[in-house]
């Protein structure tokens, strides 16, 4: 009689736990970030997802740890701690999983990785809550102990791996798609099957003549601004990885106006100051120095064309 007290409060934890993964999922699904921007208070609570999608990678990494520590030294307090730390993981990712789609939603995000690491998540939060779902139930009487061995420590060990690997799609996100391979050695990356890494471009085209787009223009797009604005990742409905989808502009109009650099939204958001929320590089990576803001407005006065010879800057 004592023990039906607990049972039933993890059972209506686990409810609670459901219900909002079901939440998570629907929202996914009928309202997925499109790459525009939605209401200022959605997206004040949106930016603490970074801050809470730590918690749960630490808590994760932790259980497995406990796991072992309790079962190889005999300490069920080790054990009974593994479980109330998965408990707070889950809880955790539930909560990180909500936030990350409120942010994706309302910040102005979208392409392909978005909605991946989007999915990662919520596919976690479902593996979290069905793991700590079944240590519980296998944990709580000793002849389910063969399924607490050849169920749950798989399921923890998938569990651990998404988690890996929802964390890695969120770096490429916040750093750009090279940044855990970008400074990879030459041997480790051979050895991984991953291609050698790519030679800086040159100033300009081998090919045809050398132009003011290509040779000054878009290896500072490359550096400060295209890890946002990318085929994956198109904040804004922009991106500024190629040309034609320069001039195409985003979801707040043309990004260049030719020859009216006062009008040019690129210009304008890169003039802003940088504790600015329209500020670009908006993650304060790699900024624009004064002299690359002033050669991109002369560009734009010019005309902004990609045929503009270099010789003529």
């Amino acid at each position: 009689m004592p023990s039906a007290a607990p049972f039933s409060s993890r059972k209506r934890i686990a409810w609670i736990g459901l219900a909002i993964v079901v939440l998570l999922a629907a929202l996914s699904r009928e309202a997925p970030p499109n790459g525009q921007e939605h209401a200022a208070l959605a997206q004040f609570f949106g930016r603490f997802h970074p801050v809470l999608v730590h918690l749960p990678i630490g808590l994760i990494f932790l259980v497995p740890i406990l796991e072992f520590a309790g079962a190889f030294g005999r300490r069920d307090d080790l054990r009974a701690a593994a479980g109330f730390v998965l408990g707070v993981a889950t809880a955790a990712a539930l909560a990180a999983a909500l936030d990350g789609w409120l942010l994706a939603w309302s910040g102005g995000y979208g392409g392909p990785l978005v909605i991946r690491h989007m999915w990662s998540g919520v596919e976690l939060a479902v593996l979290c809550l069905l793991t700590a779902w079944l240590r519980a139930r296998f944990a709580s009487e000793p002849r389910r102990w063969p399924g607490f061995v050849f169920v749950y420590g798989p399921l923890l060990a998938a569990t651990v791996a998404l988690m890996a690997w929802t964390g890695h799609q969120g770096g490429q996100l916040s750093h750009g798609e090279d940044f855990l391979t970008e400074e990879m050695p030459a041997r480790l990356r051979a050895w991984l099957g991953l291609p050698a890494r790519a030679k800086p471009a040159a100033a300009a085209p081998a090919t045809g003549p050398a132009t003011v787009y290509a040779a000054r223009i878009a290896p500072i797009l490359t550096r400060s601004c295209v890890s946002c604005h990318n085929p994956n990742k198109i904040k804004g409905g922009l991106r500024l990885d190629t040309y034609a989808q320069l001039r195409r502009g985003g979801d707040d109009g043309p990004a260049i106006v030719p020859w009216r650099p006062q009008d040019s939204d690129l210009l304008r958001r890169l003039n802003l100051p940088p504790d600015d929320d329209d500020h670009m590089p908006s993650n304060g990576k790699n900024p624009l120095s004064p002299a690359e803001i002033k050669l991109i407005e002369r560009w734009i006065a010019d005309g902004a064309s990609d045929a503009q010879p270099l010789d003529s800057l």
